[in-house]
């Protein structure tokens, strides 16, 4: 299924559902997955198996906001097996999910040096280095998420 066919079809269905359970869901990465995994099915019998499965999720995914647990659970498993498999066997990577992960990482780090720094210097504004430490962790972990995607991108392992 490509982009524009699952994007359409997602639109379709989710009209009267409330643009922050969409984000929730994080349904804006899988017209992008269904695309992926409709290029490389040609190839690899693994993502066409999850293509197939991401048709069927994509045709009829308004149970998934009707407290559907089952298919809820089954939907998020596809969805982590199939990014599972594009990111060990293909070399893809969802794009955003690195500079999250390294905005994320990089504020931790910058909170505990802030803290470390107040702790061992004494210093009497304790909320506010680790407040300094937390931005400028965020700072620098967005920027090396963001290279470190860019490079992706350029060798085509991003979708």
């Amino acid at each position: 299924m490509k982009h524009q066919e699952a994007f359409d079809l997602l639109n379709e269905q989710l009209k009267d559902i409330p643009k922050s359970q969409i984000r929730i869901m994080s349904l804006s990465v899988l017209p992008r997955l269904m695309d992926i995994l409709d290029h490389k099915q040609e190839t690899c019998p693994y993502c066409r198996n999850h293509s197939h499965q991401g048709e069927s999720f994509v045709k009829d995914i308004r149970p998934l906001f009707e407290q559907n647990i089952q298919k809820t659970k089954s939907f998020e498993h596809w969805v982590d097996e199939a990014q599972k498999h594009l990111k060990t066997e293909h070399k893809l990577h969802v794009k955003g999910r690195i500079a999250s992960t390294y905005t994320t990482i990089g504020m931790a780090i910058g909170a505990f040096i802030g803290f470390l720094l107040a702790y061992f210097f004494d210093l009497n504004t304790v909320i506010g280095t680790i407040s300094i430490g937390w931005a400028i962790g965020m700072i620098l972990g967005y920027s090396s998420g963001k290279l470190r995607e860019r490079k992706l991108h350029k060798n085509n392992h991003l979708y």
